[in-house]
């Protein structure tokens, strides 16, 4: 939102519209009245299904304007480790880091519509990330259309501790991969609240297309990025 009506509404109670999750194929669409921006699908005999819909929570502003909210505002299902790896900051600085977006619902959760439905996922890009005393972190990133769009600032990658080999074959990857990325630092994808990332933990790539689930339970976090934390 701009940041003046960010301003006007933080902190107060306001009516939102709900629709619940809706699992892929369950609802018959009209051709003549298709939801608005909603993906659906189309039957070998022509008949129109929805794909899948998660959970959505619309906000009318008193233009008549519609938000988005994210949906884990109305749910609060956020992992409890998002707080973790804070550092002091005395003076301001900027740099660039790699990113992997989302997925497009969670990219327009927070409004930002510069992907279309059809349009295939957004892939690896870089973000700004700016620090001032006092102030939370600024991550800036530029869509498709070369418009920056300000994104969360927990959404950038993690830096995290795995555990060691014991640890990760208790979490169930495979022995080979346990032993080489036992105890390791490695750089994941994380998103708090959205549906690509998990609620309790991440995944880690071993860099021949397996993605292995680690609890963030038994990870240790030690910074944000792709590479050391910068000095601010």
């Amino acid at each position: 939102m701009p940041g003046e009506r960010a301003s006007a509404l933080a902190g107060q109670t306001v009516d939102a519209e709900v629709h619940p999750e809706v699992p892929a194929g369950t609802l018959r669409l009209n051709l003549n009245a298709l939801p608005d921006g909603l993906p659906f699908l189309v039957g070998d005999d022509g008949i129109l299904w929805n794909a899948y819909w998660p959970a959505r929570v619309l906000y009318t502003d008193a233009s008549g304007r519609v938000w988005r909210l994210p949906r884990h505002w109305l749910t609060e299902r956020v992992s409890p480790v998002i707080d973790a790896s804070r550092y002091n900051v005395t003076h301001e600085l900027s740099w660039l880091e790699s990113w992997c977006p989302p997925t497009l619902w969670d990219l327009w959760d927070v409004n930002i519509q510069d992907v279309s439905a059809e349009d295939e996922e957004p892939g690896a890009a870089c973000v700004e990330v700016s620090v001032a005393p006092g102030e939370i972190p600024k991550v800036l990133w530029k869509g498709p259309s070369g418009k920056a769009w300000r994104i969360p600032h927990d959404w950038r990658r993690r830096r995290i501790r795995l555990p060691n080999c014991e640890g990760l074959l208790r979490n169930g990857l495979a022995p080979d991969v346990a032993e080489e990325f036992g105890g390791k630092i490695v750089a994941v994808n994380y998103h708090p609240g959205s549906l690509c990332c998990l609620s309790g933990g991440y995944r880690l790539r071993d860099g021949r297309g397996g993605k292995w689930p680690v609890r963030a339970a038994d990870c240790v976090v030690v910074g944000f990025g792709n590479e050391t934390e910068r000095y601010a």
